[in-house]
């Protein structure tokens, strides 16, 4: 007996051949500022590209070979957005993973308009009611399953730019797309992620730069209600680099504050307008 896999009506390839990642998610990604023609921040994108391929025990993509698909598919754009997946790939159907070999994909596109406001004055995030997935094996992961970004995302309010995220002990997380920094009395503070959320690399970035820099920087349980005791609060990823917070659920902040300030113009991110000192 013959059996086929259908696509919008149209009969495609074995369904045995279709990859894990559409199956189960069974795979991880970067997101990559292409800017000045060159991969921003590239170094450190393996680096956690290699990591998180590890931990899934899945094979590590050439860096050389990447590179070069990187930039193949940006062309001659000086800007954009590179998305680079890495899955299982497939032996067949069923959830047990049999062999470590991955496949992948390079997605580029037009980078986003830069929000210089964002920068200069700050942006309004809320706090979502969807809890984030706890799962220790994938705390810190770039991994595939997003889903509880997606229902995050949706009703999105307007006037709102980021919509920060709690576990089920209302916990700060992150955002739906950023790391979650606050500053309380001189000491950077951040959420710990070691049952859930994403460790980006502009989260890691920013936590090296406080050292040197000699800034007090720590890895916290960080329940939500501590935003009310915050003197500045911000997010990061690595498209963004740093965007200052003005307010959240009615608490309002100078931004950016001059913690965040000292720390945007250490990083010197492309997208980032310069902040004058006030």
């Amino acid at each position: 007996m013959r059996f086929s896999m259908l696509h919008e009506g149209r009969v495609c390839a074995d369904a045995a051949a279709l990859s894990r990642a559409l199956h189960y998610g069974d795979g991880v990604f970067r997101t990559v500022l292409w800017s000045g023609r060159r991969a921003i921040d590239w170094t450190l994108h393996m680096d956690k590209l290699a990591a998180d391929c590890r931990a899934l025990a899945l094979d590590v993509p050439d860096v050389a070979e990447l590179a070069a698909e990187v930039a193949q598919s940006v062309g001659d754009a000086d800007e954009a957005v590179v998305k680079i997946i890495v899955a299982r790939r497939s032996t067949g159907r069923g959830y047990r993973p049999l062999g470590t070999a991955s496949e992948r994909w390079v997605i580029a596109s037009p980078a986003p308009v830069p929000d210089a406001r964002a920068y200069r004055h700050g942006i309004a995030v809320d706090i979502s009611a969807v809890v984030v997935s706890e799962q220790v094996l994938l705390a810190g992961l770039k991994h595939l399953n997003r889903l509880d970004q997606v229902l995050a995302s949706r009703d999105w309010p307007e006037g709102i730019d980021e919509r920060l995220m709690c576990d089920a002990a209302r916990r700060l997380v992150g955002g739906t797309r950023s790391n979650v920094f606050s500053v309380r009395d001189g000491v950077v503070r951040t959420p710990r992620l070691d049952r859930c959320g994403v460790a980006g690399i502009m989260r890691r970035k920013i936590l090296d730069c406080c050292v040197a820099m000699h800034l007090p920087a720590v890895e916290v349980e960080l329940p939500v209600a501590e935003l009310d005791h915050a003197d500045e609060v911000f997010i990061c990823n690595a498209l963004i680099g740093i965007w200052p917070v003005r307010c959240c659920a009615g608490r309002i902040w100078a931004a950016p504050g001059p913690v965040t300030r000292r720390l945007m113009q250490a990083l010197g991110h492309p997208w980032a307008t310069p902040v004058a000192e006030s």
